[in-house]
């Protein structure tokens, strides 16, 4: 009995610990991903951000709210990365810059770009995933199904404060004037409100990437005093090197500088942000617009909150707005990067030429902008060390301009180099046609897809995508909405395709 006694003590003594070690493991697989989010909740309290910025394990799960993500969880077995919101905002189905088959093939080559510079295209050595969404203003809901074929979640919204409702009177009569759409382009703010992410990208549907951005995101979420987020910082270009990133980043922007006047205050660059989602920032944004404190002209105290922001295309919306709300209302928890990489549009930053050159102040010609001696000129900037492109001084690729002139469309010679713009061009065409291989890829080798690539203007830029100058050459992607869902399917939802 001694030794059914002796054994039995050694039974429960192996047996319990294991039990409580086999305990552990199965609840730690049955945390959900709700539980692994919740240090994404934002809170209205910027403390709270900030601690819960600072915390956020790399590897974390993100809450996956559509059968895609589910099954992109399944095809990776491994721990799901984090997911970054990329959005754009759709005011209107078109305007003259754009056809409507040159903005189907804009918002599919920005997706492509978002995917090859993600984790789920592993020559990119990205860690991060994406989850594309579009804001989509009501006076555009009739094209919205265009985005949401291409997998963008269509987030359908009207403009967030009505034209009426804004007590500055010279704000409430001029809004509606204001390039390029009014009051209505305030619903990019509502990208503040997409809060199932810990980070929101928004730009314009004229944007592509080009290299990942993962030292940026890192920056954002690893705490700032840790060895991997000083690393990640010291890797961030930024636009004056010598200035103390806040601790806690809630945002990244970039600068208007070409459209500087002298002695005024640099608008924002409205095509580019990174931020942190909040809806507090949202609900003070639309306090600013209602209350409405704009000053007209162009005195050294114009623009909102009469302290400058003013007088520049765009200052009364999402060009002046920002800057103001960052520099005046938020201070100290933005960084600003080096527009010659991020939001490249290889503009003239000088003072040189158009717009708002001022001839009388001569001891300004040439000099740069941004009021400082060595000012990178982003028209000679090496497109390989850009991050990310924003079509506009270059103009847009699926406009097929391929002439240097002062005239509407062309690329003009005072704002602009024809030649650097021809290779940031090209930068988009070599996306799409790298996206066309793919198509034909999964299609068994249908030529079909060549049909898109038979121009021959200016072939060398432009790779058989357009067959004359201006918008009516431009050749589209050539492939069915079947097709491309199965291009979703097996290339931009799969992972480790390349």
């Amino acid at each position: 009995s001694s030794i059914r006694g002796f054994i039995c003590i050694l039974l429960v003594a192996f047996i319990f610990p294991l039990l409580v070690w086999l305990h552990h493991i199965i609840a730690a697989t049955n945390l959900t991903a709700d539980e692994n989010n919740a240090a994404y909740t934002r809170t209205n309290n910027v403390g709270s951000l900030r601690s819960q910025s600072q915390t956020l394990p790399i590897t974390a799960i993100t809450l996956s709210n559509n059968q895609n993500d589910e099954d992109q969880n399944q095809n990776n077995p491994k721990e799901a990365p984090i997911q970054i919101a990329y959005a754009i905002s759709l005011i209107r189905c078109s305007d003259f810059q754009s056809s409507t088959s040159g903005l189907l093939d804009a918002a599919t080559i920005l997706r492509h770009s978002i995917h090859k510079t993600s984790v789920r295209h592993p020559s990119s050595n990205s860690k991060y995933d994406y989850k594309l969404y579009a804001i989509v203003h009501t006076r555009a809901a009739e094209c919205s199904h265009i985005l949401s074929d291409l997998g963008y979640k269509v987030l359908l919204r009207d403009s967030p404060v009505k034209i009426e409702e804004i007590k500055g009177e010279y704000l409430r009569k001029n809004v509606h004037k204001e390039w390029c759409c009014g009051a209505d382009e305030f619903v990019k703010l509502y990208a503040y409100g997409i809060e199932d992410h810990p980070i929101v990208v928004h730009t314009d549907i004229d944007f592509m990437y080009v290299k990942p951005m993962d030292d940026v995101f890192d920056a954002m979420l690893l705490p700032y005093d840790s060895v991997e987020g000083k690393t990640a910082r010291r890797k961030i270009e930024m636009e004056y090197p010598e200035r103390v990133m806040p601790e806690n980043i809630e945002a990244y922007l970039t600068r208007d500088y070409h459209q500087v006047i002298p002695g005024r205050k640099a608008a924002f660059q409205a095509g580019f942000i990174i931020l942190k989602p909040n809806p507090t920032v949202l609900t003070e944004y639309l306090n600013i617009i209602r209350e409405g404190n704009y000053v007209g002209g162009f005195s050294r105290e114009n623009g909102w909150g009469g302290k400058g922001y003013g007088g520049v295309v765009g200052s009364m919306a999402m060009q002046g707005l920002p800057a103001y709300y960052y520099d005046e209302i938020r201070p100290n928890t933005t960084v600003e990067l080096n527009g010659c990489r991020y939001n490249h549009m290889g503009a003239n930053i000088f003072y040189q030429d158009v717009p708002n050159f001022i001839r009388k102040y001569k001891d300004l010609h040439g000099k740069c902008r941004r009021n400082v001696e060595g000012c990178e000129d982003c028209r000679k900037t090496d497109v390989e060390l850009v991050k990310n492109m924003h079509f506009t001084n270059c103009r847009k690729p699926w406009n097929c301009a391929g002439k240097s002139s002062t005239a509407k469309g062309n690329i003009d010679p005072r704002t602009a180099n024809y030649d650097h713009c021809m290779r940031v061009v090209r930068k988009w065409h070599e996306a799409r046609s790298d996206l066309e291989e793919k198509i034909m890829n999964v299609t068994g080798g249908d030529e079909k897809v060549l049909e898109g690539r038979s121009g021959g203007y200016n072939k060398d830029v432009f790779m058989g995508h357009c067959t004359e100058d201006g918008q009516d050459g431009y050749l589209p992607i050539v492939a069915s909405k079947e097709v491309m869902a199965k291009v979703a399917r097996e290339i931009w939802d799969a992972w480790g395709n390349k």
